[in-house]
Order: structure tokens, then C-alpha cells, then sequence
């Protein structure tokens, strides 16, 4: 049983509360997923940021009426539950396509990303926003406890299992402009904390207390206008000049294979492919050229005829390239990895000049399952033999976040796809020996043309914001170019002069753009920034709270 429901507050959003808030059983879950997939448009490609606005200040007032409920946990936890689910499905329904590139291998599990990937990111939903229902109330108050919980939600979303950062509510915002650039103080996360509470501050105009106070029910708007405001000004200031740039220039060049041909294609066509545009006139001595993720079917690092092109075509040229390798630590069993490696021309005698191994895999992926759920290779062998194959396959995580200094280039942060997701790692390789630049290389063939690839891109250029590092992004058939310290795109590839029928090749040239100064988020307190707010929106939460 539930108490009805009564609005206050503006009478014009009153029948649209009590409306949400009286909504019971699947009426409420299938509400609760449709606002989250609406709430997917605010985040790349459209940034539509208003519409976390409509569907935060919804979710609220459907928690309002779930207060209100003798099992009042189930029914909070179901909204969260189904909002969850509703964002996760649209907004990353793009992870179904790698399985459609072998549909007779992979079709049979695309379950997983439709089914279990928005079903499991919604429980945590669920969960936090059960326990923010412990400390709700009809007060505004209630806004500072929903903003706290969700941001500490999407914290424990980035780190439980090795995290799944992906599409925070702090990106809502267009990379490289002004309100984009309060990640420079706090981080990512903290950047989600503020956003969240402003767009969930309008739920505070209507509550169900019988009682007056229309200036404290305007408050949190009040403070959110205020904040968006002081941001959008200091953003602007701070991205007013364009950055200065390096005398460094670098060549990015990708060969757009698309995925589905990967594993049917010889080596050599697409190695013929890169070495073409290594002989483009425009590129000279000193240059550092940059490939993607992979870029050559194989292994490129231990096929001596691929070196000896390599080596043959790249002249004074530094090469900074993706490639799998293998190790044998037995007889009978090759270990894998996913590495980033600078050649030069001596590469076919001596080998990388440095070499990196990426540490964060993707799971299911990258990273064999069984290596991260307790006692996952006891379980895989109750599995049929082909979902053990899925299981058990994967890469070896590398040794760590690192700074490269091979002194013959800048010293750059070498990310490799997934791991452009997380602050944590440009800022743990930054703060011993600061870099001067990011390398990031991708394989987003195996997102698509849609949202996904434009997602990964807005994403990566927040860790320039973070940092104030410049980034050179090299992607396979995505979003390859140059951004930088404040996130402002300044290069993009274009179309190379010829391409083989079907693929997507790009190329482009210019100079590194100058890091801008170092940021409060490199600091320490800017790393404490996230959890010090949380503090005192609990405080600030106490001070209003009303049972």
C-alpha cells in the first residue's frame, strides 16, 4: 500500500509529479526505462545535455512516490533498476555490433550486450538508489542525497570488476567547451557530481510537504543556474586563445579496414596500404607517424618481412604503431598481448625502440572472463566447450600506466583504446615525469558507424581537459586527429588520396599543440576534490534534511 500523493510547489508541474509519483509496479519500471533512454541523447553524438534535466527530475519524483510505499526499498530499487536498464540498452546498444562481424561464431551470444550488459549496469542503479531512498526525504535536501549517491553509483561503476566508465554524466558536455572544462579541477567524477545535481535541482520545485517555502523549493535551482553560470564564464576565459604549437609534427595515418574483412585479409595488403602513405611527398624527416590499434593483420612485431618494409620506407621518420605480439612462457602454451610499439629503421635488426603492453583489457573482449569472477576457471569448466573457447580467450594485462621516453621523441602517455576511459591512468603515468602529449590508439571498426565510435572520441578528449596534455588519436575507421590540452579538436584526418574499394582510409599532418599548464586535477587536491564534495553534500543534505 501507498499514501496518496500531494503536490506543492509550482502549480503547473504539480499534476505532472503526482502523475510520476503515484505510477506502481511495471507502469513505474517501464517509465523509469523510457526517461533513461531518453536520458542517452545527452551524450555523444547529440549532447542534448537538457534532457539528463527531464529524465534526473523524473526519477525523482517517481523515488518521491516510492518513499511512500510500506516496502518502500523494492520500489526505489526497481526504479533505479529500469532507468538503468533503459540508458544502458540505447545508449550503448552499439557493443552488439562486434558480434555481428562473425554472426556464426558470435550471433548466438548477442544476448549478452542487449540482455545482460543493461540489465547488470542497471543493478547498480538499483542499489545505490535504494540507499539514497534510506536518507530521502520530501525536503530539497533530497537532491543533494540523489546527486551524492549517483555520482558515488557511477564511481563504483568505473572501478567494480575493473570498470565500465562509459558515457558519466559529467561528458554530457560538448569536449572542449566551456562548461567541459570544470574537468580540469576535479576530475571526471567529480565533473558527474555537480552535473547531476543540476540537472536534478528542478525536481526540487515541487515536493509533498503540506507546508510553505517556495524560495528554499527554488534553492537547488537557484544554485544550479549560479553554477552553470560561474562555469560556462570561467570555461570561456580558460579556452579564449587558441593553444600554441610544437615545431613537432606528426603524421596519423589509418587504413579503414572494415572488421568483418579482418580475419580474411593477407597481412601484406594492408601493410601495402600504410607503406603508400609513407611515401606521400608532404611527409619529411623528423615526423613521427602513428598507426592505429592493430593496424596490420598478424604479428607485426615478429614478421621480419613486415619489418624489413617498414624499415626500408620509414627513412628519419619515428613510427609509433599497434600491434599484437605473443611470448612463450612454455612449451606449449603463447602468451598474448596488445602493444604499442616506436620503430625506426633499424627495426628490422634491432627491434622496438620502446615497447608498451596495455594493462586495462576490455572484459569478454580483451580479457578472458574467467580472470576476473572469483574462481572463474572452476566455473568455465561446467561450461559447454565452446563457451569455455570464449571464456578462457584473451589477452595478458601488461605491467601498468607509463610515461615513454624513448629520447628520441616527446615523452608521451601511450593509451590503447579501452583504457582512454579512465583519469586514473593518464594521471597515475603523469605524475612522476610529466609527458608533453598522449598517444591513443583504436580499433573502433568493431563499433560501427553510429554512437559508438563518436561516444569513444568525446570521452578520450576528456583526458586531455584532465591532464592539459595535447592527444594524437589514431583510430581505425573512427575519429582519428588531433586535440588539444583543453579538448579542442585541431586536426582531423581526411580522406587519403586513393583507398581500396571499401575501406575508410584517412590521413592528416600537423603540429602537436603545446600542454597546457599543469591542472588542478594532476595535483592531490584535485584528486580528493570528488570525495571532499561528496562530504559536503552529505553535510549540506543533514542540514535540510526533514523526515
Amino acid at each position: 500500500m501507498s499514501e496518496p500523493v500531494r503536490s506543492h510547489g509550482f502549480t503547473a508541474l504539480g499534476p505532472l509529479h503526482e502523475s510520476l509519483a503515484r505510477l506502481t509496479g511495471w507502469k513505474a519500471a517501464l517509465a523509469a526505462a523510457v526517461f533513461g533512454a531518453l536520458a542517452a541523447f545527452a551524450f555523444a553524438p547529440f549532447h542534448f545535455s537538457a534532457v539528463l534535466a527531464i529524465s534526473f527530475t523524473a526519477l525523482v519524483w517517481m523515488i518521491d512516490g516510492a518513499r511512500g510505499h510500506r516496502r518502500w526499498g523494492r520500489q526505489v530499487a526497481l526504479r533505479g533498476w529500469a532507468f538503468g536498464a533503459g540508458f544502458f540498452l540505447v545508449s550503448m546498444h552499439w557493443t552488439a555490433m562486434p558480434f555481428l562481424v562473425n554472426p556464426e561464431q558470435h550471433l548466438v551470444f548477442i544476448w549478452l550486450p542487449l540482455i545482460v550488459l543493461p540489465a547488470g549496469m542497471g543493478l547498480i542503479w538499483g542499489a545505490f538508489a535504494a540507499m539514497a531512498g534510506a536518507f530521502w526525504s520530501a525536503s530539497p535536501s533530497r537532491i543533494f542525497v540523489f546527486a551524492a549517491f549517483f555520482a558515488l553509483a557511477e564511481w563504483v561503476r568505473g572501478h567494480l570488476f575493473g570498470g565500465f566508465p562509459w558515457n558519466l554524466p559529467g561528458t554530457t558536455w560538448i569536449p572542449g567547451g566551456a562548461l567541459s572544462q570544470a574537468a580540469s579541477l576535479g576530475g571526471v567524477y567529480w565533473l558527474t557530481l555537480l552535473t547531476v545535481f543540476v540537472m536534478a535541482a528542478p525536481a526540487a520545485l515541487v515536493d509533498t510537504r503540506d507546508a510553505r517555502g517556495l524560495g528554499l523549493r527554488m534553492a537547488p535551482s537557484f544554485a544550479a543556474v549560479l553554477a552553470l553560470a560561474l562555469g560556462w564564464a570561467w570555461g570561456a576565459e580558460r579556452t579564449a586563445a587558441p593553444s600554441p604549437m610544437t615545431d613537432q609534427q606528426v603524421v596519423i595515418m589509418d587504413a579503414g579496414v572494415p572488421q568483418a574483412d579482418w580475419d580474411r585479409m593477407e597481412p601484406g595488403a594492408v601493410l601495402v596500404e600504410y607503406v603508400r602513405m609513407l611515401t606521400y611527398p608532404d611527409s619529411r624527416p623528423g615526423d613521427i607517424v602513428i598507426w592505429p590499434e592493430g593496424a596490420v593483420p598478424g604479428f607485426l612485431l615478429q614478421e621480419s618481412d613486415s619489418l624489413d618494409a617498414i624499415s626500408s620506407y620509414i627513412g628519419e621518420r619515428k613510427l609509433i604503431v599497434g600491434a599484437t605480439r605473443y611470448e612463450w612462457f612454455s612449451e606449449d602454451t603463447p602468451v598474448y598481448y596488445n602493444s604499442l610499439a616506436v620503430l625506426d629503421a633499424s627495426a628490422n635488426n634491432t627491434g622496438p625502440i620502446a615497447l608498451y603492453d596495455k594493462h586495462r583489457l576490455v572484459p569478454f573482449g580483451e580479457l578472458a572472463a574467467v580472470d576476473f569472477i572469483p574462481f572463474g576457471r572452476e566455473f568455465a569448466a561446467l561450461l559447454p566447450p565452446t563457451t569455455q573457447r570464449l571464456a578462457a580467450s584473451g589477452f595478458r594485462p601488461g605491467g601498468g600506466a607509463t610515461a615513454i621516453d624513448t629520447a628520441q621523441i616527446p615523452p608521451f602517455v601511450a593509451l590503447i583504446c579501452y583504457e582512454g576511459l579512465f583519469p586514473e591512468i593518464t594521471r597515475k603515468a603523469n605524475e612522476t615525469d610529466r609527458a608533453q602529449w598522449i598517444v591513443l590508439i583504436s580499433n573502433d571498426a568493431w563499433f560501427g558507424a553510429g554512437m559508438g565510435p563518436a561516444q569513444h572520441y568525446a570521452q578520450n578528449r576528456y583526458r586531455t581537459i584532465e591532464t592539459g596534455l595535447p592527444m594524437v588519436r589514431a583510430a581505425n575507421r573512427g575519429a582519428s586527429g588531433i586535440v588539444d590540452g583543453y579538448g579542442r579538436e585541431t586536426m582531423r584526418t581526411l580522406p587519403a588520396e586513393t583507398a581500396p574499394e571499401g575501406w575508410d582510409t584517412t590521413y592528416g599532418r600537423d603540429r602537436i599543440p603545446e600542454p597546457a599548464p599543469v591542472t588542478v586535477f594532476q595535483t592531490r587536491l584535485g584528486a580528493g576534490l570528488f570525495w571532499f564534495s561528496l562530504c559536503l553534500f552529505a553535510l549540506l543534505a543533514f542540514l535540510g534534511w526533514r523526515r
